[in-house]
């Protein structure tokens, strides 16, 4: 069964270990994605059209709001993978690197013994029992190992630019819109009709401008808004689920399962949060 064996989450993103025996959905992050076997059954990650392994050898790297997917090599097996997930602000924050590519040159990452030093080094401390967590070179130093240098394109991508730079304004009133209301199902119809557009028009000019579908991008906005209750309050799953627009906990449960691979409630968990004003990262 899938469970989520440690999590951490802090200023830099969340990084997390997941046993995971079950395909997740077609989905994006704001984040810099990686992802690192560990043991048991490898795993195999569609990024953009193209299927990555991830064994003792290989792990993906995908860029912010790169559509991707997951499911084990072998259905019923589980895997162990260590998942982390970087915000584009942070790693611009870490270094003086100036303009330059994506995030990550290739989805394919070839696990060198460097990358696999600092791979293990996360693993150590997210599996410590002490309380103080230093995670944040560890993983800076791992982004840097997986990657070209890291630049303000990134709060590009973040932003949902489009390849020239301007974002339709019809577009954004949709992004915006959904951050906002992370509830309302009915933001993307609502606009395409203040536009003018047919939905099929609007929904195609959407993911040309973002690089994914309004309902990736929907989805994907409801679970960080689901991410951040879970992790910042103490509200049941329950009422989590009901003030971010679903039905029932049944209904949010499968959603949230199907994207992460485990229920709310395994997340909550294995959570363990590092405080943001602290210099020393620690254990709250």
């Amino acid at each position: 069964m899938s469970r989520a064996v440690a999590v951490c989450h802090g200023p830099f993103g969340r990084v997390s270990i997941y046993q995971l025996d079950r395909p997740l959905v077609l989905h994006a992050h704001r984040e810099a994605h990686l992802i690192f076997y560990l043991e048991g059954a490898h795993g195999l990650v569609t990024v953009s059209g193209q299927e990555v392994r991830i064994d003792p050898f290989m792990g993906v790297a995908i860029n912010p709001w790169e559509p991707h997917n997951f499911h084990p090599d072998r259905l019923g097996c589980s895997g162990l993978f260590l998942v982390v997930y970087l915000r584009p602000e942070w790693l611009r924050a870490q270094t003086m690197t100036p303009t330059g590519g994506r995030a990550f040159p290739a989805s394919a990452l070839v696990v060198t013994r460097e990358l696999a030093a600092w791979r293990d080094k996360a693993v150590d401390m997210l599996l410590s029992s002490h309380r103080e967590l230093t995670l944040a070179p560890v993983l800076m130093a791992l982004a840097q190992a997986s990657s070209e240098p890291i630049g303000p394109d990134l709060v590009a991508s973040l932003l949902h630019q489009s390849a020239d730079g301007a974002l339709d304004k019809r577009v954004a009133r949709a992004c915006r819109l959904l951050e906002e209301h992370p509830s309302y199902e009915g933001v993307l119809a609502c606009v395409a009709r203040e536009a003018g557009l047919s939905r099929a028009h609007f929904f195609k000019l959407f993911r040309e401008q973002v690089g994914v579908t309004p309902s990736v991008f929907a989805n994907t906005v409801r679970l960080d808004a689901a991410l951040e209750r879970i992790v910042r309050s103490n509200d049941p799953v329950k009422l989590i689920g009901h003030r971010i627009g679903f039905s029932c906990q049944s209904v949010f449960t499968r959603f949230f399962t199907a994207h992460m691979g485990m229920s709310p409630s395994d997340y909550r968990r294995a959570l363990r949060l590092v405080a943001p004003q602290m210099p020393e990262l620690r254990h709250g």
